[in-house]
């Protein structure tokens, strides 16, 4: 077995913001979503083999606690990029040997980045 795709919820009307920061601050590529999908709000992103939906919700509560983890090349990078962005990035040094933080996109989902090398799929 292995994940397919993630999906988070957002806000509706919030594909602007969700395009600022997931396809414009994170370089993410957006998918066009099929139809009748397309219909009900919401976007797509891949990088490489990663996916992930952002599908609205009327009633759209920010996930606090789950969240997905990406692995990122330039994780310091990554971080400062954010921080100028106006995004916290809260580094997360209760296991030592896996460099990671976390920060919320503009709906307030939490969100972690891992060092790639660092991945608990990689160790």
């Amino acid at each position: 077995m292995r994940l397919d795709h993630i999906q988070l919820a957002i806000p509706c009307g919030g594909e602007y913001e969700a395009r600022a920061f997931f396809g414009d601050l994170l370089c993410m590529t957006e998918e066009p979503k099929p139809y009748p999908l397309s219909e009900r709000g919401g976007v797509w992103f891949r990088s490489g083999g990663t996916i992930i939906h952002l599908g609205t919700e009327p009633d759209f509560q920010p996930q606090k606690k789950a969240h997905p983890a990406f692995l990122i090349q330039d994780l310091d990078v990554l971080a400062s990029q954010l921080s100028s962005a106006g995004h916290d990035v809260l580094w997360d040094t209760a296991l030592p040997e896996r460099r990671r933080f976390y920060t919320a996109d503009p709906f307030g989902n939490r969100i972690e980045f891992i060092e790639d090398g660092h991945g608990f799929t990689q160790k």
